[in-house]
């Protein structure tokens, strides 16, 4: 008898935790798997924990349902990212999140923000840019080729490491057609002896990327004769020329 009575206290204490365990996930089956008005609105307000947590929630759609399911909150992410712009540096908790999230949409709207964030923020080669870039396709290739002659050093520079970055991470090999190579190449070897010394470094790392055996005497001159030195004493440019030309010799593998 007492066999029993254990059993069935132990059965009715199972039956309780599955009721308990389960409810938790069926509630609000519909809110958290769509982007709602209330996120919109929480993505456009001023409480940055709550910004935060709409974005945490988009990535985990992402991530359940792919890029298809971010698409309606592009327009509310743009915005989001527009406000944490106008603030302070140290006061743009969600800046780096919101590109994060942008990065994964393959959007084209988010084409002209991601441009942005790579001129004005975090060097060049920010992975989440070029990924966003990358996620878009070809059609944004030559915007990112203007940018290498802006009238920003800046963003000469960033958008130099921003195209590298993009055929590294381009597993497919494909977003890049050999016209847009050859397009890159005559354009990054103008900025080799660009004045701004960052613009030239970015370039010369770009080169592993989109350089060929034409760039390689341009190259070795700039190994033996670029005059930029750092607080240090060191020939920074020289040193990334001397890596570039092991990628382009086939010594070593692109980085």
């Amino acid at each position: 008898m007492r066999k029993n009575v254990s059993f069935a206290g132990v059965l009715l204490v199972v039956l309780v935790m599955c009721v308990f365990t389960a409810v938790p996930g069926t509630v609000y089956p519909a809110e958290n798997d769509t982007f709602t008005d209330a996120d919109a609105q929480k993505l456009k307000g001023d409480n940055p924990d709550a910004v935060a947590e709409v974005l945490y929630k988009l990535s985990d759609m992402y991530e359940a349902k792919g890029k298809a399911a971010l698409k309606p909150a592009v327009p509310a992410l743009i915005e989001a990212a527009k406000k944490e712009l106008k603030l302070a540096e140290d006061q743009r908790w969600n800046i780096v999140d919101i590109i994060k999230v942008l990065s994964m949409t393959g959007d084209e709207r988010t084409k002209p923000m991601l441009l942005t964030i790579m001129s004005v923020m975090w060097g060049g080669g920010n992975p989440f840019v070029a990924q966003g870039l990358l996620a878009i396709g070809p059609s944004v290739i030559p915007a990112v080729v203007d940018s290498l002659k802006s009238a920003s050093a800046d963003t000469r520079g960033r958008a130099a490491l921003t195209l590298h970055k993009m055929s590294q991470l381009d597993e497919s090999g494909k977003i890049f057609a050999q016209k847009d190579r050859d397009m890159i190449r005559d354009r990054l070897k103008a900025n080799l002896t660009d004045k701004d010394v960052n613009v030239r470094i970015y370039t010369v790392v770009a080169m592993r990327s989109f350089g060929d055996a034409s760039v390689i005497p341009v190259l070795e001159n700039i190994e033996k004769t670029d005059a930029h030195k750092d607080s240090g004493g060191t020939y920074e440019v020289r040193l990334e020329a001397t890596e570039t030309l092991k990628v382009l010799k086939g010594e070593t593998k692109s980085k």
